[in-house]
């Protein structure tokens, strides 16, 4: 269910959004540093967004997706209910 907790209590699509991001930077062949730096970001913030720990301010998303190098609506395709 999207919306319930994992057993580590994160939230299923803070889960899903960092695993995205993972398959979006490899995919890119991306660097955390690289993508934080493109970003704006601190690398360890991002780093800690990527691995579920932090979620993400709606004002970084235009940033982050250019970073990614793909669309803001890019960064949450594939992370809804039918594909966790």
């Amino acid at each position: 269910m999207a919306n319930s907790d994992s057993d580590a209590g994160v939230p299923a699509q803070r889960l899903a959004f960092g695993r995205r991001l993972r398959a979006l930077r490899t995919r890119a062949g991306m660097t955390q540093t690289a993508v934080a730096a493109a970003a704006g970001m601190d690398r360890s913030f991002y780093a800690e967004v990527e691995a579920s720990v932090h979620s993400i301010s709606v004002d970084r998303i235009p940033a982050l997706a250019k970073a990614l190098g793909v669309t803001p609506s890019e960064l949450f395709q594939d992370i809804g209910p039918d594909h966790q």
